[in-house]
């Protein structure tokens, strides 16, 4: 069977989003929780997808966003919401570990929701995002929690009846894929170490100003009742060194 990529899941991807996941529900909070005040700023979404949180940016009053994917179908479907629902995104075609074509320190915010994973070199792509960035600019990420996500992490049910998650190889760094048919992850996943994530941004600069472990909202509980008692994300603010920077609320 031929592997799934995600260029070939972004139908089905977008139409899983439009129908409503927990988890991205999840993510469009905390991303918009962790950002700065987005009035009046420029942002650019890294590995947008189709456009759900940069969406997200634009309707909470972001000067400008843009939006970078490698992957032109699922810019497609973002472009379609776009022209469905004009919120002025641009869209660009663009890989994460270069930002080539766009210019040094452009951009008040950088986001990147449930994409540095999907991503196969973090430095580059956090150099990338360093330069973009203005002085005192914000970098916010979430990621899938590499601590219960790791390669074939099972589900499991403890004697008392509680869900738990069994982890049998987390400190193994890999790309690897999902056995699930119907799971985001079969197109591919990059696990890393908690501590590699967190090492990495500040090898390239970037200051950790706070992080967050998000409870399940109710609909990621009735859609995965094991994310009720355990993070299904690690997300965080980071900041570029710099005088000027967007308010923190």
């Amino acid at each position: 069977m031929e592997a799934a990529t995600w260029g070939g899941i972004a139908e089905w991807y977008d139409d899983l989003l439009r129908a409503g996941s927990g988890p991205h529900q999840l993510a469009v909070e905390t991303t918009l929780r962790l950002a700065p005040d987005v009035r009046d700023a420029d942002v650019l979404d890294v590995a947008c997808g189709q456009g759900i949180a940069s969406r997200a940016l634009a309707a909470a009053g972001a000067r400008s966003v843009t939006g970078v994917d490698v992957t032109p179908e699922m810019l497609d479907a973002a472009r379609r919401h776009e022209a469905a629902e004009p919120l002025g995104i641009t869209y660009v075609l663009e890989d994460a570990q270069t930002l080539r074509a766009l210019p040094d320190a452009s951009y008040d915010l950088v986001t990147c929701q449930l994409g540095l994973m999907d991503i196969p070199d973090l430095p580059a792509t956090l150099a990338a995002v360093h330069r973009v960035l203005r002085p005192g600019g914000s970098f916010v990420f979430v990621i899938g929690h590499p601590c219960f996500l790791a390669p074939q992490t099972q589900t499991v049910t403890a004697a008392d009846g509680r869900l738990g998650r069994l982890v049998s190889d987390y400190l193994g760094e890999r790309f690897w894929r999902s056995p699930n048919p119907q799971g985001v992850r079969r197109a591919g996943n990059h696990h890393r170490t908690l501590s590699t994530y967190l090492n990495e941004l500040t090898a390239c600069g970037l200051t950790l100003e706070r992080a967050e472990e998000p409870a399940a909202g109710a609909l990621l509980e009735r859609q995965q009742p094991v994310y009720a008692a355990l993070p299904i994300f690690f997300a965080a603010r980071t900041r570029k060194a710099g005088s000027d920077r967007l308010s923190i609320r």
